[in-house]
């Protein structure tokens, strides 16, 4: 039983999909942040940069974007301070810009349309080579003069008066970007692509379903609107949800949201994994935990919590929205038909994902790597930031550690002009409480006043951030 839920509030839509009550796809759409995949800009170029290969563009956002030459369509040129119309491809990352590309593509809910393009491809999804080859004859005769067509795996079952609408359809949005691209000025955005309400009416209604609701009165219109222009409307199952209970709540979204920011995740067989993220890539450690296999061999039990585990990782990596390269780290097993029916578990796991995910294999090393594609930021980057105390890295200094520091810049100003041996004036060491709490054992403080020869006062300041301190000369 699947139901999709669309909750929204003045600055957030969250949109979500649920099997059987588990979540199973989650989006989230905010206006003070800049969700920009997909989004056709006329840019600036900013710099051409030989030596990568590219091209930093200005497309208004505040950041530079990056173009690799060879994402221009064929005999386009550009130099410094021209124009040029680019979409998004990737999101920026913390040390990366956002990646654009001139092969500029808009999708619809059965076809990607590409423009200054011939080509024609067909979801490998679609495993019927008469459908597949029947579909890539027809859409060759229709399709517009200059564009290209992606077939995409919901268009496999589809009538050609259905299917055509939306290549007419497609091919009117790239008319209207391509008038607005010659009169804007640019910096300038000139295409958004579609928002939650879109998607979810697009990508999600279909006979699966057994029923939408959404919150929100006004969007709940736009829905209704939306889908009865479609053939075998589906407008029965759409609600408007105004029950005394939180949207998410009722339905238990928001405490699965929560555990989505967990580095530890459970599994049912009392096994589970961890997930921690590197800028260059993720790693998942899966391990027994309280698994207790009642006599199985160990080969036998490690086998059935590596499967348990590849399901649940799947599900994680698309709702956490993990993309680049991912290595897996699964119990060892020996035997080579487990490893294989290993992976084919994960890539059946990974057909249920809207990105493009590829398990690639083992490696020599024993771990499983997969490839994601990136577009959206990291689940988490929607809630978080980075600590300012430890930057992001999860760890600070020791209390130990920090009064070490202070005591060496006690040293480096004893060698100099700062304290003068002899005089019993005293001095007030001001830091955080715990290290205060460490620096006053017996030993510690003796150690202190040993080497500045004069009182020490220990005052503890918990408003002053971890590892910060002050040495204070009394008069």
């Amino acid at each position: 039983m699947r139901q999709i839920l669309l909750h929204v509030e003045p600055d957030e839509k969250i949109f979500a999909a649920l099997d059987d009550g588990i979540l199973n796809d989650l989006e989230i759409e905010r206006n003070n942040n800049l969700d920009i995949v997909g989004r056709v800009y006329k840019g600036i170029v900013r710099n051409s940069v030989p030596s990568i290969n590219g091209y930093f563009i200005d497309i208004g956002i505040g950041r530079n974007a990056f173009l690799r030459k060879r994402d221009l369509p064929a005999d386009t040129n550009i130099t410094e301070g021209s124009t040029v119309l680019v979409q998004v491809e990737k999101d920026s990352t913390e040390t990366k810009s956002p990646l654009v590309t001139g092969k500029i593509g808009i999708q619809g809910k059965y076809f990607v349309m590409l423009v200054n393009s011939s080509y024609v491809g067909v979801s490998k999804k679609i495993v019927d080579t008469k459908r597949r080859s029947s579909l890539r004859s027809w859409v060759k005769s229709v399709r517009p003069d200059g564009k290209g067509i992606i077939i995409r795996t919901a268009a496999a079952n589809v009538e050609e008066d259905v299917l055509k609408e939306e290549i007419e359809y497609l091919d009117h949005i790239f008319d209207i970007i391509s008038k607005r691209s010659k009169v804007e000025r640019g910096p300038v955005l000139l295409y958004r692509g579609s928002d939650l309400i879109v998607k979810g009416i697009r990508d999600y209604m279909n006979d699966d379903v057994e029923s939408f609701f959404i919150d929100d009165e006004e969007s709940f219109d736009r829905a209704s609107e939306l889908e009865k222009k479609k053939p075998n409307s589906l407008e029965d199952r759409l609600h408007y949800y105004h029950g005394p209970e939180l949207l998410l709540e009722k339905f238990h979204v928001e405490e699965q949201i929560e555990q989505l920011f967990d580095r530890k995740v459970e599994l049912k067989s009392g096994a589970y994994f961890v997930i921690d993220y590197t800028e260059a890539l993720t790693v998942i450690d899966v391990n027994s935990g309280s698994f207790k296999g009642n006599g199985i061999p160990h080969s036998e039990s490690a086998f059935l919590i590596n499967k348990e585990a590849a399901v649940e990782i799947a599900r994680q990596i698309k709702l956490r929205e993990i993309g680049g390269i991912i290595l897996v780290d699964f119990i060892d097993m020996n035997k080579k038909s487990q490893k294989d029916e290993l992976l084919d578990t994960l890539k059946r796991a990974f057909q249920k994902d809207h990105n493009k995910a590829v398990v690639c294999g083992i490696t020599s090393l024993g771990l499983v790597e997969i490839t994601r594609k990136r577009t959206n930021q990291r689940l988490w980057q929607n809630y978080f930031d980075a600590c300012p105390v430890c930057h992001g890295t999860g760890i600070v200094l020791s209390p130990e550690s920090i009064a070490r520091s202070i005591y060496h810049d006690l040293q480096k100003r004893k060698s100099g002009t700062g304290i003068k041996t002899g005089i019993k004036t005293g001095i007030t060491i001001v830091c955080n409480e715990e290290v205060a709490d460490f620096i006053s054992i017996k030993d510690n403080i003796t150690n202190f006043e040993t080497l500045v020869n004069k009182p020490v006062k220990l005052e503890a300041d918990d408003s002053l951030k971890w590892g910060v301190y002050s040495i204070l000369s009394e008069r």
